[in-house]
């Protein structure tokens, strides 16, 4: 079980998405493990911070329509279903706020419901059939219910969405692929389960290939190429996925407060403790068209930090 969990995430990786592959890591590193209430959930204090560095050394995301995955790593990281469930549905809503995608926003919990549910069932049950499968992710669905707090006009919201689901589900029990072909996360996901179970075909798109990779490697595929640039990090992380199940880090909530311009100062050489990097070095320094380049050193890898010249 262990192994193709570690498979599950590590594959994610083998698609070429380096943006949706960055923020997979930036979810695993903001993970906490609560031993006494058996839950492994996102510390949001790391998770915002997290983000302010990439914006400075990372990539935009100029599409992110498919990208689901990026949940991998809190679904992997706990044994409860019901408590990933809910831990996925938060970041989702924090994801879509984020990218100011509220108006899919429940499309996106639908599809995080049923990937957390799939993900779960196949670690209990790999063989499980295609139909039984779908029908009880479509159950999972049908049964899922708000809180109290919840405000009307957005459980009208979801509504709508569950119902749309429910009928692309039917269609995708009766294998009726060519009728999935709406640009939407609803159809992407069924597809890729089509592709898994009924007639495989090559996914073009790199978010749905994550998606398509993680569940291959719970279901108990070996690749045998891992085209991954710094797979030992990953393979880190992976440990690191597996230990948090155990309740073994026993990790602590984020406290602290950094800031990326706190490099600026450092000459080549130099060695500072970040709260985020932990341990980094200056490797090397240069102005390029008004914009200041900071490349540093840590455990985790190489990061180029971009500073735009202020008037």
């Amino acid at each position: 079980m262990e192994n193709r969990i570690m498979n599950s995430y590590i594959y994610s990786f083998c698609s070429g998405n380096n943006y949706l592959n960055d923020l997979i890591k930036i979810i695993t590193k903001s993970l906490i493990d609560h031993k006494t209430t058996k839950t492994v959930y996102v510390d949001y204090n790391r998770l915002r911070e997290e983000l302010v560095f990439y914006k400075y050394y990372g990539l935009k995301n100029e599409d992110y329509l498919y990208d689901i995955t990026y949940v991998l790593p809190i679904i992997l990281s706990n044994k409860n279903l019901e408590k990933s469930q809910a831990e996925v549905i938060k970041n989702i809503s924090y994801y879509c706020k984020l990218n100011k995608e509220d108006i899919k926003k429940y499309e996106y919990m639908i599809i995080g419901i049923s990937y957390n549910f799939l993900i779960h069932t196949l670690i209990l049950d790999k063989d499980i059939e295609f139909n039984k499968l779908l029908q009880n992710i479509k159950e999972q669905i049908i049964g899922f219910t708000f809180d109290e707090n919840e405000e009307k006009k957005d459980i009208i919201k979801f509504e709508r969405s569950r119902i749309k689901f429910i009928q692309k589900i039917d269609k995708c029990i009766d294998e009726k692929i060519e009728e999935l072909r709406e640009e939407s996360i609803v159809d992407g996901f069924f597809r890729v389960i089509y592709q898994l179970y009924v007639k495989d075909s090559h996914e073009n798109n790199q978010s749905l290939l994550s998606l398509k990779n993680s569940i291959l490697g719970i279901l108990g595929f070996q690749f045998d190429d891992l085209n991954i640039s710094d797979l030992n990090f990953v393979k880190s992380l992976g440990n690191y996925i597996i230990k948090l199940r155990k309740y073994e880090i026993n990790k602590k909530e984020y406290n602290q407060s950094t800031h990326p311009t706190e490099f600026i100062n450092l000459s080549v050489g130099d060695s500072i403790y970040n709260p985020i990097l932990n341990n980094v070095t200056v490797i090397d320094k240069s102005i390029k068209e008004d914009i200041l380049h900071i490349k540093i050193r840590s455990k985790s890898g190489e990061y180029e930090f971009k500073f735009k010249k202020t008037n």
